[in-house]
């Protein structure tokens, strides 16, 4: 069990932290004038994943089995809709200076959400016994998460990042891997993977609307959308890897 457990650490805890670590470093070393570039490549990073979250979704959900889709689309409303009245409420990011429900921190919930899915896969593969397979996973898994921590860091723009905000961003971003890993061998129910499917992808949603928001404005307008464009290909090249990398497995 606990050589399952580090196989999540090392496709996700350990990565998401070194992303987290490297966006801090070039946020310092980068001029200001990147800063737009760098909250585009989160957004870019962030619409890549609710994407790829709404295709695994739609692929667990049965066509024919009604069950399914309303725990999707009901998970779904209550994550996007719920976060939407929060920030009415101003209890998101609001009067109350709540730093636990700060964008970066919604952000890292999302990719939690995420990256619990992509530990059951490590975990069932290894627990079938298909340990090359599992391998494979964890570093195609490893490589793809490193670049969620420009997501989370991207999103706090000018604002300070404490050692306590790193360690908790990227544990609540990269433990649900290990997490995972270990519910794969207890038998979850499929419409458990819908529902944090869902969760996340409805949390990502709002997100990526809310940094649109805050970051497209007139005068970064060109730099916000490279970012994007980079952050969605960042993405999508390393998924592209672990494809390959699997298939010639296979």
């Amino acid at each position: 069990m606990m050589n399952v457990i580090g196989l999540g650490a090392i496709a996700g805890l350990i990565p998401v932290y070194l992303g987290i670590l490297a966006a801090l470093f070039l946020g310092k070393v980068l001029p200001r004038t990147w800063e737009g570039g760098l909250i585009g490549v989160a957004n870019g990073v962030l619409v890549y994943l609710f994407f790829d979250l709404m295709h695994e979704a739609t692929e667990q959900t049965g066509v024919r089995d009604v069950t399914s889709w309303v725990v999707f689309l009901g998970s779904l409303g209550v994550s996007f809709v719920g976060l939407v009245a929060l920030e009415s409420s101003q209890v998101f990011g609001g009067r109350s200076g709540n730093r636990m429900l700060s964008l970066p921190y919604m952000i890292a919930v999302g990719m939690g959400l995420h990256n619990l899915g992509e530990g059951l896969a490590i975990g069932a593969s290894y627990a079938s016994g298909e340990y090359t397979l599992s391998a494979l996973l964890v570093a195609g898994f490893g490589l793809h998460n490193g670049t969620e921590g420009f997501g989370i860091v991207g999103a706090a723009g000018k604002t300070p990042m404490s050692w306590r905000d790193v360690f908790l961003l990227g544990l609540i971003a990269g433990l649900p891997t290990c997490v995972g890993t270990f519910l794969s061998g207890q038998g979850v129910s499929p419409y458990f993977s819908i529902c944090f499917y869902a969760l996340a992808a409805g949390s990502l949603l709002y997100v990526v609307l809310s940094l649109t928001v805050m970051s497209y404005t007139a005068t970064r307008r060109v730099q916000v959308a490279a970012g994007m464009f980079a952050g969605i290909s960042l993405m999508y090249v390393t998924a592209m890897v672990l494809t390959l990398v699997s298939g010639v497995r296979s």
